[in-house]
């Protein structure tokens, strides 16, 4: 069985997972965005990471765009990483809002790490309004309150359950593919 993961990353969290699953399962490694057609007869399986932002796993669209052609005979897995706790909630959430339940794919939250420092400036920008409004919104929920913090303390997270259940599962989806 070959893999190939893909992976769209912000600040080297998601990029970190997907180095884990490729390394773990001796599978080529490729930023989402140099992925090509072409190369889907390559492969057997498909991995894609991306990082949250507002509930959208950036660059999921993109990936999706190929589905028709990878969906016969192709095993795919999707994961977003994120600052949000995993939870049966927000990956429900997650899966709505990128409307994840049209497709036949697997699919992972794993909690990621966050650091403000390596945000581009106009991502810098967005965070700070964001974090503006959670300080004036006398509404705002403890979680929210927790990210005021977020700017000069980096959340640094590693989720090596989440990532074992996707190597795990790969593992087992290469046995499948051996016996054929």
């Amino acid at each position: 069985m070959r893999t190939l993961v893909l992976y769209e990353s912000k600040t080297g969290s998601t990029k970190k997972y997907a180095e884990e699953i490729a390394r773990s399962v001796n599978g080529d490694i490729l930023p989402a965005k140099k992925f090509k057609a072409k190369m889907i007869q390559d492969y057997d399986t498909f991995v894609f990471g991306g990082w949250v932002m507002g509930g959208k796993i950036q660059g999921l669209d993109r990936f999706l765009s190929f589905y028709d052609e990878m969906k016969e005979g192709h095993d795919i897995l999707i994961f977003a990483s994120g600052m949000s706790i995993v939870s049966k909630e927000s990956r429900d959430s997650l899966i709505s809002s990128n409307i994840l339940d049209l497709y036949h794919v697997r699919f992972y939250q794993l909690r990621g790490s966050f650091d403000y420092q390596k945000l581009n400036l106009v991502n810098k920008i967005l965070m700070s309004n964001s974090l503006r409004m959670i300080d004036k919104d006398p509404k705002a929920s403890f979680d929210q309150k927790a990210l005021l913090d977020i700017k000069e303390h980096p959340i640094e997270y590693y989720d090596r359950a989440g990532l074992d259940r996707i190597i795990s599962v790969l593992h087992k989806l290469s046995a499948i593919g051996g016996e054929a």
